[in-house]
């Protein structure tokens, strides 16, 4: 005979995401991206920036340049598109947090107006701090303890009734990891408009990037529109401060002679 086990904090609160999710008509997509001209960079680069940073902030520049990108479905009091003013990441991150590993959310304002080694620290700060330090993850601590009924008619509220809280809570787009050592998903649920999956590592910049739209919002065409501007911040104004942290002329490829230069670029 087996038993019943209850579900922890963490699943309750996945167990929410993945009932929102359901409730979105999901479509997905994929390509495989060239950024090994970023790899010498990012190995150079002081402080050394991850692969998830760099993506987040070119997605982020894509969706400031693409409305649409920031808009979210609403259904009451009838059905409507929200649309926020600025991005907003929600990158899914793994802890562990009283004996159990668990996701939780982490949320990033307006990314691309925020430097390179600035995000890198918050992103370090989520993955590192004691998890009770981090104001963000003790809310979804608690309101994950909450009843399930305040729990689902507040997921509803949130998404219908006050979607201008919508980024502060859940963002404007979600984040997270897609593959690892050449295994990759297919999509990804969760409850925003759009979520990028990523390779966390990828080989020599090699990458494969998957994005997961709602298609009440968006059609194939804008998401295919979104991998290019990606790929266009990534090998544009990404590239040229990643060389600048790690000592190198965006333009020439040279080594910057001093700090005046490298400031310059």
């Amino acid at each position: 005979m087996g038993q019943r086990i209850a579900l922890s904090n963490g699943r309750r609160l996945v167990d929410d995401v993945i009932r929102m999710a359901n409730q979105t008509p999901l479509a997905g997509l994929s390509g495989d991206f060239d950024f090994s001209h970023l790899a010498k960079y990012r190995r150079l680069a002081k402080p050394k920036i991850s692969w998830n940073v760099l993506f987040m902030k070119a997605y982020a520049q894509a969706c400031r340049k693409m409305p649409e990108l920031r808009q979210g479905y609403a259904s009451f009091p009838w059905p409507h598109l929200y649309q926020h003013d600025e991005p907003v990441c929600m990158m899914t991150i793994a802890r562990e947090y009283e004996g159990e590993e668990r996701l939780f959310f982490a949320r990033f304002s307006s990314p691309d107006y925020t430097t390179l080694p600035k995000l890198q620290a918050k992103y370090d700060r989520f993955r590192k701090a004691p998890v009770e330090s981090i104001k963000q993850f003790r809310h979804q601590i608690k309101f994950a303890k909450s009843p399930t009924v305040i729990r689902r008619i507040a997921w509803w509220m949130l998404f219908n009734v006050w979607p201008e809280k919508r980024a502060t809570h859940m963002g404007t787009y979600g984040m997270s990891i897609s593959g690892h050592n050449g295994v990759y998903g297919s999509k990804h649920l969760g409850p925003n408009t759009t979520t990028l999956g990523v390779d966390p590592m990828p080989r020599k910049g090699q990458s494969r990037l998957i994005l997961t739209f709602d298609h009440r919002v968006i059609d194939g065409t804008p998401a295919t529109r979104a991998f290019s501007l990606i790929q266009r911040m990534m090998n544009r104004p990404i590239h040229r401060e990643l060389a600048a942290l790690a000592g190198y002329d965006f333009k020439t490829g040279l080594p910057l002679d001093d700090d005046s230069n490298r400031a310059a670029a």
